[in-house]
């Protein structure tokens, strides 16, 4: 995480600690605490181990995945024990719904602190994507950072790949950060990483649909122009099979234009080799 933004998030949990009802010693040990688990989390994993003389492969990745997840737990039940009911209702509810769809379909939750609290994969690539990343209880951009590494591993983030993110909230700041921390932790392993902002109503529609705002979008766009392609269709495809074949009917129906009146039976007969491919 860059300073800035480090010292922003820093600076919001101090300002909100503040507000809390409770022994300043206590507010002041318990700050120290996630400092500390803040810190540690940057270390690298445990070096490899040796038994008898003979080095012991030692999965690093894997290992620090697994101690991160209960010190992250441990971590948030300290906050909340001191914050209380109000307090904890406010870290707990997210106030942006950040939608991330490559070929894994991935929603995150995340609070006014900038952190994670929720979690949902919208398909099958995404549940087994969050299986494997770290991401509750992580700042987003450690936490977007640990899903690209996991997308890049499995092969989902390439040179061509194109990465929507879609932010739904209400909070112009909360969206800036957002996007730039989307972009700053993506673009290096896609080939293009899109970042929008969604409406409430775009949000539901689309989980509605089973899909993140950023595929629903597109699939709508086909679909308004006449391709057959289903809700189950579209969520089996990349975002880049999608974009190419948006952009193709695009240039399709563009051509037909510009070439004569009639050349709309010409665009007809594409439309229908489009059905016949992806049914």
């Amino acid at each position: 995480m860059s300073g800035a933004r480090r010292n922003g998030a820093e600076r919001r949990v101090i300002e909100a600690f503040e507000g809390v009802h409770a022994p300043e010693d206590l507010k002041a040990r318990t700050l120290a605490r996630v400092e500390d688990a803040r810190r540690a989390e940057k270390s690298e994993g445990a070096p490899d181990l040796s038994a008898g003389g003979q080095i012991v492969p030692f999965d690093a990745r894997a290992a620090r995945r697994r101690w991160l997840v209960p010190r992250a737990a441990a971590v948030a039940c300290l906050v909340l024990a001191l914050l209380g009911v109000g307090g904890a209702y406010v870290a707990l509810t997210p106030t942006a719904y950040v939608d991330i769809d490559v070929n894994p379909s991935i929603e995150l939750g995340v609070n006014r602190f900038d952190g994670v609290v929720s979690a949902k994969a919208l398909n099958e690539d995404g549940e087994r994507v969050l299986s494997e990343a770290s991401v509750l209880w992580r700042g987003y951009e450690d936490a977007v950072e640990a899903l690209g590494e996991e997308l890049e591993e499995a092969g989902y983030l390439t040179d061509g790949s194109v990465v929507s993110v879609t932010v739904s909230c209400d909070d112009e700041r909360q969206y800036a950060a957002i996007s730039s921390a989307s972009h700053e932790c993506l673009a290096g392993s896609a080939g293009e990483v899109r970042c929008d902002h969604a409406s409430e109503e775009e949000h539901h529609a689309a989980h509605d649909a089973g899909m993140g705002v950023g595929r629903w979008r597109v699939w709508r766009e086909l679909v308004d122009s006449g391709v057959d392609l289903s809700a189950e269709g579209a969520s089996e495809m990349t975002m880049r099979e999608l974009r190419d074949l948006c952009e193709g009917y695009d240039s399709a129906d563009t051509e037909t234009d510009v070439a004569s009146p009639g050349g709309a039976s010409s665009s007809q007969g594409h439309h229908g080799s489009g059905r016949g491919h992806h049914d």
